[in-house]
């Protein structure tokens, strides 16, 4: 970009690519170390000069120049549910845990859902996912919702069996 844009021009830039907009990149140019192209990240923001402020699935955070850089949004009904997340915090009051997989966060939720609420955040802290104890409350994505039911029921099915196991027969007769 040659100029600094106006700022009317940012601010249509704004609301084009908000915060948490998925982009696919095609290929970035002008960069001694660029971004693979095909590589997949979320826009953080949009900077005073235009820029688009990423994320990057690969932990980078080069941004892009809208006007020489070449991407494209990618919508979220085009990723699959399980892979919409791929860098999520879990919230425990006995810690806190990043959560790379779907079934990474169901499993958190069963463990640490035991000794009190839970919550599920992504790196921006938006709130994917809240719990009261292993009861989830609140899931703000709902086909993401139905494929970690799917995981989190046989998990909690994994465990009520085990407890099953563990509990000895007891002669209760006087």
């Amino acid at each position: 970009m040659n100029k600094t844009p106006s700022k009317m021009q940012i601010e249509m830039l704004r609301e084009c690519y908000p915060k948490g907009m998925r982009i696919q990149l095609d290929r970035m140019y002008n960069d001694p170390y660029p971004i693979p192209p095909g590589t997949k990240g979320t826009v953080v923001g949009i900077d005073d000069y235009g820029h688009l402020m990423m994320k990057w699935d690969n932990g980078r955070t080069p941004s892009l120049v809208w006007d020489k850089d070449s991407f494209h949004k990618i919508g979220m009904e085009n990723v699959p549910a399980a892979e919409r997340y791929p860098h999520l915090v879990g919230y425990a009051i006995d810690g806190n845990k990043r959560l790379r997989s779907i079934e990474a966060v169901a499993e958190f939720i069963c463990t640490h859902g035991q000794y009190g609420d839970v919550q599920i955040k992504n790196d921006d802290g938006f709130e994917l996912i809240s719990t009261n104890g292993v009861m989830i409350e609140k899931i703000a994505d709902e086909e993401y919702g139905e494929e970690l039911m799917k995981i989190y029921l046989q998990l909690q099915e994994q465990s009520d069996d085990e407890d099953m196991d563990e509990t000895e027969d007891v002669d209760m007769t006087m």
